[in-house]
């Protein structure tokens, strides 16, 4: 008898990756599926009688679909999700929306050759359900109701990252639930904050709609990084997906150098390819930070960036979904200060001068 730590509710309107899902899932030794559904409908009522642990769902559904199944779990029932659907660049969006709800990671479905491309990613889905289960999930900020509208002078002072130059630079790096994280640092960050380097995993196809949602909740400029592009306070680049980035000074500026992705390293962007460069260009002049995320990207680029002088630190256990990143970096005495999630913004801000 197989012992089974984890329990797998499967939702999807197709019946073949239903059965697919089903099988690969009971082939290993330490996951269970013990439900599937072909509407968020039917699932609610699964998960009314069923203890569950994580939950994989499409988002093109009948009656419901995934991403407000998703926004009625993180507001009722908040469960780890991984979304698996056929993501293209044209709806990147939603999958960046999906992330922002709260769902854990996105797989993309096979959009040609389906049974042969779902076996091409079966090792992925069974890896991010397997960390999924490891997440801490609270309801997601984006679940309450809306703000009112934003006070007029905020929008106002949205920087367009050009007006003040700075010599100071934050890295902050990201994986698994950092998006979540991200958004909600983004939304306190003063308008002349110094430059950051967002480097959070994620697959090219989904970067620059990230970029862009960011972009429209803060008060800073978020983009995703171009090759030569300065790095001005008031402006956060995020490394696009698949590719490696590093600093130049030029002047008592920073100039963002894009290269291809990296052939030795299992995560693209890397953290630590970043950070790394940063120690070496910064200095004492830099802020690292590590957030939530599985594995131990960015521990030994922090390190790097501590022993060169800069102020680091990550975020604490409580508050992440994953605390595999920050606890890595916190025993590789690389961040100096373990802080909450909801405190980050107030540190960048303290490091920087900013009142």
């Amino acid at each position: 008898m197989k012992k089974r730590t984890c329990r797998v509710l499967v939702v999807d309107d197709s019946a073949f990756i239903r059965q697919y899902l089903k099988e690969i899932i009971n082939q290993t030794e330490d996951l269970e599926v013990v439900g599937t559904a072909a509407d968020p409908l039917k699932a609610i009522q699964i998960l009314k009688k069923t203890d569950v642990d994580v939950i994989t769902l499409d988002v093109e559904m009948p009656n419901m679909d995934g991403l407000d199944f998703l926004r009625y779990l993180m507001k009722f029932r908040p469960l780890p999700v991984v979304m698996i659907s056929s993501w293209t660049q044209a709806n990147s969006d939603i999958a960046v929306q999906a992330l922002a709800l709260g769902a854990v990671d996105v797989v993309a479905k096979p959009t040609l050759g389906l049974l042969s491309g779902m076996e091409k990613i079966k090792t992925e889905i069974i890896e991010k359900i397997r960390t999924a289960a490891q997440a801490s999930i609270v309801r997601s900020p984006l679940v309450a109701e809306p703000p009112a509208s934003p006070d007029s002078t905020a929008l106002l002072v949205k920087s367009d990252g050009l007006k003040i130059t700075t010599d100071k630079i934050v890295a902050i790096g990201a994986s698994t639930g950092g998006t979540v994280a991200l958004t909600e640092i983004c939304k306190q960050l003063h308008p002349d904050v110094p430059g950051l380097l967002i480097i959070q995993h994620l697959p090219a196809m989904f970067t620059s709609s990230f970029a862009n949602s960011l972009n429209q909740i803060a008060r800073i400029r978020v983009k995703e990084a171009e090759d030569g592009e300065l790095i001005t306070s008031g402006l956060a680049l995020i490394v696009p997906g698949d590719r490696s980035l590093t600093i130049q000074k030029s002047g008592a500026k920073y100039v963002a150098k894009l290269g291809p992705k990296l052939k030795d390293s299992i995560y693209n962007p890397s953290i630590n390819h970043t950070l790394f460069s940063v120690a070496q260009v910064a200095g004492v002049n830099a802020m690292g930070i590590i957030l939530t995320g599985m594995g131990d990207d960015g521990a030994a680029g922090l390190r790097a960036m501590r022993e060169k002088g800069a102020y680091t630190i990550c975020q604490d256990e409580k508050t992440s979904v994953i605390y595999g990143m920050p606890q890595k970096a916190w025993e590789n005495k690389a961040a100096v200060k373990q802080v909450p999630l909801s405190k980050i913004a107030e540190e960048i801000h303290r490091w920087a001068g900013i009142k």
